[in-house]
């Protein structure tokens, strides 16, 4: 099972990478597998530290793949040995990597957890949050993917945002279908 949720890392100059990722957990461990090249897979090599934030709050998702909103608050920490979560993380996990699985493409960072904190409650996904991720996914992979193909995906997933997007989830909508336009007219020229 693949779980969406924003890895943050840390480079060697102290600047905190954020990034939209999907990560598996099996027993008591979480792999990241960071397409190469990336800052992420840069940073985990680098000091062996990661932060999992699992959230609710889709705008986090739509905001970085677009581009139209890559600074989000983190927790202000002290201890150099961990890396600052974000303030709006329903869930936090602090992660070690320990074994690195090498792949010319994506490699996998298996990374024990040493902390867990519930910072609010979950309350679930509705319809538009998961049409929201699954739309950030797509616009990830905008040159990888055939345009027809990721036109017709949020089509579809449009009808969850009709039928259930609060203003969140509205928002960040607004910028997928930005981020859509601006691509389709690049790529035009």
């Amino acid at each position: 099972m693949i779980h969406e949720v924003i890895v943050t890392t840390i480079s060697e100059k102290s600047i905190v990478h954020i990034a939209p990722m999907g990560i598996q957990i099996i027993d008591n461990k979480v792999t990241i597998s960071p397409f190469r090249p990336s800052q992420t897979l840069e940073n985990i090599t680098n000091n062996n530290l990661a932060t999992i934030n699992f959230i609710d709050d889709v705008r986090v998702f739509a905001g970085i793949v677009t581009k139209y909103k890559k600074d989000w608050e983190l927790e202000n920490i002290r201890d150099k040995d961990m890396v600052p979560q974000l303030l709006l993380a329903n869930t936090h996990y602090n992660v070690i990597a320990k074994e690195f699985k090498d792949d010319e493409r994506r490699p996998d960072i298996i990374c024990d957890i040493s902390k867990k904190v519930i910072n609010k409650p979950f309350m679930g996904f509705n319809r538009a949050q998961s049409s929201v991720i699954e739309a950030s996914v797509l616009i990830s992979r905008l040159k990888m993917l055939p345009i027809e193909k990721i036109l017709q995906e949020i089509e579809y997933l449009r009808i969850g945002i009709l039928k259930t997007a609060g203003p969140r989830e509205s928002e960040a909508w607004a910028w997928i279908e930005k981020k859509i336009k601006a691509f389709q007219e690049e790529n035009i020229k």
